[in-house]
């Protein structure tokens, strides 16, 4: 065992850490105000013209009847083609969807070669190894190349679109040039070595069991560096958009649970209403005593229009 071997180890700890606190305390957090905009992909029956269960007389007394299908019809395309992209920015899209779709490649190829590492250290052998091999440097050719030219057209659409150019920050431009390493050095790695599938395939067998790895190029190194440097990094940006979104759709856009008398819903909406806010804004006349029930209860008082008109 190495010291590389060390820092694979940490790297990878710190990563499935940080990702699942991540996951965790957004899944913790307070219900989200309800978007109520129709249609929304479950809706069985409804979806397709706009509808929703509020069509129903006492719709919150009958049960939901939800389409996963549609759900997944849904969230395919805007996962794979980044469909709403192309909806509303077309301009941006061929850029975003290369650096995108270029990942999932890689992230697919990285699966496979963990896959083929683990079972080589087993000592499997042959014919699925050999598809392993195929497979893995055919998604690595297309990854890579897709990852460079679409996290250079986003550097490029970040430093010319005066749209983007506003909201532009130091994490944007140090993102992409990150991931368009990753992407290079790993380009150049295919390009330079035949064996690429087989040499990564060794390289977590070594990792996976503790022992020596392939011989490597300086380049490999780089690689591998940029990459255990996005790992740690990962969880802490908003590149944790990556499986964010999951909760956006599901439990602000889509959330359309009802808030029935005693259910575990109408219990959290209980307790953040009790909550005794400080907001310095004087409309809001919130001194850290008042719940926010209290607050509410005052709105359109004679008194309390006078006092914020002085």
């Amino acid at each position: 065992m190495t010291v590389l071997h060390g820092i694979v180890y940490v790297s990878a700890i710190i990563f499935i850490i940080a990702v699942a606190a991540r996951m965790v305390r957004t899944a913790k957090m307070p219900v989200h105000l309800r978007w109520e905009l129709y249609p929304v992909p479950h809706e069985k029956g409804r979806a397709s013209y706009g509808g929703s269960m509020l069509e129903e007389v006492d719709w919150w007394t009958k049960p939901q009847h939800k389409d996963e299908v549609s759900t997944m019809l849904f969230m395919i395309p805007e996962i794979l083609l980044l469909k709403g992209v192309w909806e509303h920015n077309r301009s941006l899209w061929f850029p975003s969807w290369a650096l995108h779709f270029g990942l999932y490649l890689l992230i697919g190829d990285l699966g496979l070669l963990i896959l083929g590492g683990i079972l080589a250290a087993f000592g499997v052998t042959g014919g699925i190894i050999g598809l392993i091999a195929v497979v893995t440097t055919a998604l690595a050719w297309a990854g890579t190349i897709l990852g460079v030219v679409g996290a250079v057209l986003m550097l490029l659409r970040r430093l010319t679109d005066k749209n983007l150019k506003m909201f532009n920050s130091f994490s944007h431009f140090f993102n992409l040039l990150l991931i368009g390493g990753m992407c290079l050095t790993e380009l150049v790695w295919v390009a330079t070595d035949p064996a690429y599938a087989y040499t990564a395939m060794g390289i977590f067998t070594g990792w996976v069991t503790g022992s020596s790895i392939p011989a490597l190029s300086a380049m490999v190194y780089w690689h591998i560096g940029l990459v255990l440097v996005f790992m740690v990094y990962f969880p802490f940006t908003h590149m944790t958009h990556a499986f964010i979104k999951y909760f956006t759709w599901h439990s602000v856009r889509w959330e359309d649970t009802p808030n029935t008398p005693g259910s575990e819903l109408s219990k959290k909406i209980g307790e953040m209403v009790s909550q005794k806010p400080t907001w310095a804004a004087p409309h809001v006349n919130a001194d850290g005593k008042k719940t926010w029930i209290d607050l509410v209860g005052e709105t359109g008082a004679p008194q309390k229009r006078e006092e914020v008109k002085k």
